[in-house]
């Protein structure tokens, strides 16, 4: 496949539901980051695959929203000076207040806090960003404008 004929193949389906499924990250301690991210972001353990030494977290409505993987023993993330492999991913919450009111838990676990709580200028949603025990970049954001500022219906008038 082309990349002319792959870049709008999803884009044929228009009326299909779409959304993103899940992330699954490479951990150095798959104990300490499964606590964080139910006691943090509130995911309740889906599964385990003692094998392939992963833990499946879910909100509830798929089998696991985010998975985590243990790091293969002698192994290591990349050097902290170079380019993380994963940006950030964010997840959506329904108000506002939420953003607001995570911060001074953020604070109290002493959790690395990158940005926010800010207004976000491209998106205009309100958005706070910390950082997880393996160092990614996790953002809790209110998607309540998430048309507001979308170039798209712009162009197609």
């Amino acid at each position: 496949m082309t990349e002319s004929e792959g870049r709008y193949l999803l884009s044929s389906y228009e009326h299909t539901k779409r959304h993103a499924g899940n992330i699954v990250l490479n951990v150095a301690d798959l104990r300490k980051s499964a606590r964080f991210y139910r006691s943090i972001l509130g995911l309740k353990v889906s599964a385990r695959n003692l094998r392939t030494k992963m833990i499946f977290l879910s909100y509830g409505k798929e089998h696991h929203d985010i998975a985590l993987q243990a790091l293969p023993k002698g192994t290591k993330h990349a050097a902290e000076n170079g380019v993380p492999k994963l940006h950030h991913f964010c997840i959506y919450v329904d108000s506002n207040d939420i953003i607001d009111k995570i911060q001074p838990v953020l604070k109290r676990h002493k959790i690395p806090i990158v940005s926010g709580p800010e207004t976000l200028v491209v998106a205009g949603n309100r958005s706070i960003s910390f950082l997880d025990p393996d160092g990614n970049r996790v953002e809790i954001a209110c998607n309540a404008n998430k048309f507001k500022f979308d170039e798209r219906r712009k162009r197609k008038r």
